[in-house]
């Protein structure tokens, strides 16, 4: 997925493979961007001419940012120009007022996770092909005030490839990101796959999706895997590790 922003204009989008200028084109009208803004791609301001050359590649962060012309030296012209007119001559006031917003403190975390892992193990004798369950990885809750301030982004990788590698040919799970009632709250409302060559996937959580306070669970929906022959050198090492990460978005 291409996140896409430009002002207060913000959109997940598969974009994966076509060029900045591509994707300028394709939002010129949705988002009302002027010719004059300047791509930013992760962070970093890309020159017009390499727009149609640099294509997108997942998780990319696209940016159309205008640059605000300096007006230091119009201001500086009228205030000669009044001094000239006027003289020279001002009067000051000097003010001692001062105003203070007393705000109150947040939650120290915008999110919590923790580990809830009901998905029944397996026994993998040698090669063979079986089956992995449904049930929950993680629980996650979004901080008691954490609503309606901003949206979140929810990541899960499979942390310990190096070992899987080595004792799966093949190794596949379905994940969703779900409430109480089993119905998927990312943006999307989509399952996401989680394997030996993709080891991380991400939820873009919008807050009208969520309720501070409130528990939602990362979900496996189940999978499959075909591990290689039991071989002298091999890891022993055939579970899982799975890894959660909560992220402001935007």
């Amino acid at each position: 997925m291409i996140e896409v922003i430009y002002g207060n204009n913000k959109e997940l989008a598969r974009l994966t493979g076509k060029s900045i200028a591509d994707v300028r084109d394709q939002y010129k009208l949705q988002f009302d961007i002027p010719d004059r803004a300047q791509a930013v791609l992760n962070g970093k301001t890309l020159t017009k001419g390499l727009e149609s050359k640099i294509k997108l590649e997942d998780c990319d962060e696209l940016a159309f940012v205008e640059r605000n012309r300096s007006r230091v030296p119009l201001l500086m012209t009228a205030l000669l120009l009044a001094l000239a007119i006027t003289g020279g001559v001002f009067a000051f006031t000097y003010t001692t007022a001062s105003a203070t917003i007393t705000l109150t403190s947040a939650d120290s975390d915008y999110a919590a996770v923790a580990s809830n892992s009901t998905v029944a193990g397996w026994k993998p004798y040698g090669k063979v092909r079986g089956t992995i369950g449904a049930g929950n990885l993680f629980n996650v809750t979004p901080g008691p005030s954490y609503q309606t301030v901003g949206d979140l982004q929810v990541k899960v990788y499979l942390s310990n490839l190096d070992q899987l590698g080595k004792n799966y040919s093949f190794f596949m799970m379905r994940l969703e990101l779900q409430n109480a009632l089993g119905a998927a709250v990312d943006a999307e409302g989509i399952t996401q796959v989680l394997s030996i060559e993709n080891g991380v996937v991400s939820f873009y959580w919008p807050s009208e999706n969520f309720t501070g306070g409130t528990t939602y669970y990362i979900k496996a929906l189940g999978g499959t895997y075909i591990s290689y022959p039991f071989s002298e050198g091999l890891s022993t090492t055939y579970s899982p590790v799975f890894y959660a990460q909560v992220l402001q978005a935007g």
